[in-house]
């Protein structure tokens, strides 16, 4: 199963570490809601410091990387066990800068079909609704049969 699913599957309700990737670990991101029947998922992120650029901000590719964790995650809860989804397009849009602290992300389906999911996020924190916000094609894939 996708480490992912797996991720998914054991989710309780309560807030739980992300530990399904070493980016995931490393952003230390939470997984803090989902409802699998509306393909939502709800996330936080607290980046530290190496994700920090010049100007004090968290650098735009993190904040794309934390957009597609959440489109991911709401594609992946649609899914029924042994699919999985990888990205195939994501549009970020860039509202406002993003700073160190906790960062939440939503991330939610929009429409889902047999071999593309259509999705969207938004990045906000305490200070900011809407810090980014993305669209992203999910491509469904079937799990891969374990190596022998």
């Amino acid at each position: 199963m996708n480490p992912d699913q797996a991720l998914l599957a054991r989710f309780d309700g309560s807030p739980t570490v992300v530990d399904s990737n070493p980016l995931a670990r490393a952003l230390n991101t939470r997984m803090i809601a989902l409802d699998r029947k509306a393909g939502t998922v709800t996330l936080t992120f607290e980046p530290g410091e190496q994700f920090v650029q010049g100007r004090g901000v968290v650098q735009g590719g993190i904040v794309a990387t934390m957009l597609d964790f959440a489109a991911a995650y709401a594609a992946l809860a649609s899914l029924p066990e042994g699919q999985s989804a990888a990205t195939a397009s994501l549009t970020v849009g860039f509202q406002s800068a993003v700073r160190l602290g906790v960062v939440t992300a939503t991330g939610m389906v929009e429409r889902a079909g047999k071999r593309a999911i259509f999705t969207r996020a938004q990045l906000s924190d305490a200070t900011s609704p809407l810090l980014a916000s993305a669209t992203a094609v999910m491509l469904v894939l079937p799990d891969r049969p374990a190596q022998g």
